[in-house]
Formats: structure tokens, C-alpha cells, sequence
């Protein structure tokens, strides 16, 4: 519907359906039968990521860094939290020209100075 309103604003000759209910239930029968067709042997796991504390008295470093191969460009950051969960300190770096895993490496470096 979203997408209707504004093909209406933004395109001149875009024509709203005469009954949107039923392109609607169509669009969702389709999705439907995609995902429940016998050649889709994709299988759907849920994987639950959650952060997991450290010992009573820690604190925890979580870091991470990145590479956009089409820009060029690296990045990296983290962040310190207690035991319970609160934030103590953050921090992000643009590193520049380099491979995901010098870009990960920053990231740990820079949290462990």
C-alpha cells in the first residue's frame, strides 16, 4: 500500500488496483507457494545471537571491524561493558585501505590500548 501511494505522488501514470484486497492476498498466496514449494530445499534455522557476560568483576570487550571493497575503505570499533551490562566506554576508527581481517585486527587492538 505504501509502495501504491507513492507510485501515485511520484509517477504519472501509475494506475492504484480496483481491488486491493485481492492483490494483496495474491501477492501473499505467491510468497506462500515460493516458500513451500517442493524444489525449495532451503532450509530456515534460527540462530539467536545475544551477548553473553563476563565473570563478576570483568569487564567485556566486543569488537568488530569491516572492509567495503567497492569504496575501499576500512573500519573498525567496540565497546566495554561491566558485568551487568552497562556500557562503560565505546569507540570507531576509520582505518583507511585494507582486508577484513586487518580491519577485525584493528578493532582488537585499538580496544586492548
Amino acid at each position: 500500500m505504501w509502495k501504491w501511494r507513492n507510485q501515485t505522488i511520484f509517477e504519472d501514470d501509475f494506475q492504484r488496483p480496483t481491488d486491493p484486497t485481492y492483490m494483496i492476498i495474491k501477492m501473499a498466496e505467491d510468497i506462500d507457494k515460493c516458500i513451500h514449494h517442493p524444489l525449495n530445499i532451503r532450509k530456515c534455522d534460527t540462530i539467536f545471537i545475544g551477548w553473553k557476560k563476563p565473570r563478576e568483576g570483568w569487564i567485556k570487550l566486543n569488537c568488530d571491524g569491516a572492509y567495503k571493497d567497492s569504496l575501499g575503505l576500512a573500519g573498525c570499533g567496540g565497546l566495554f561493558r561491566k558485568s551487568d551490562g552497562r556500557w562503560i566506554k565505546g569507540y570507531s576508527r576509520k582505518i583507511g585501505t585494507c582486508d577484513a581481517l586487518s580491519a577485525e585486527m584493528w578493532g582488537m587492538y585499538l580496544g586492548m590500548q
